[in-house]
């Protein structure tokens, strides 16, 4: 459960964070939609890449883990 809460709370972090500097930068320059929908698509973009790199090193740790539980003898060839 650990990993899962991780990506998910990195991509809502995200999307939270562009919408909230886009509704700031809307609110300052007085040009509302414009700069809202602009960050939260880069911080939903965010999101996406922090949940792509998480899985990565996830599925990279339990590839890593998957060859210890073998022994220690070396994978067979074909």
């Amino acid at each position: 459960m650990g990993p899962a809460l991780r990506m998910s709370t990195e991509f809502i972090a995200g999307v939270i964070a562009g919408g909230g500097l886009g509704w700031f930068l809307d609110k300052w320059f007085e040009t509302m939609p414009l700069f809202l929908i602009i960050f939260l698509g880069l911080g939903t973009a965010a999101g996406v890449v922090n949940i792509i790199r998480a899985a990565n090193a996830l599925s990279t740790n339990a590839g890593a883990d998957k060859g210890n539980d073998q022994g220690g003898s070396p994978p067979a060839k074909m």
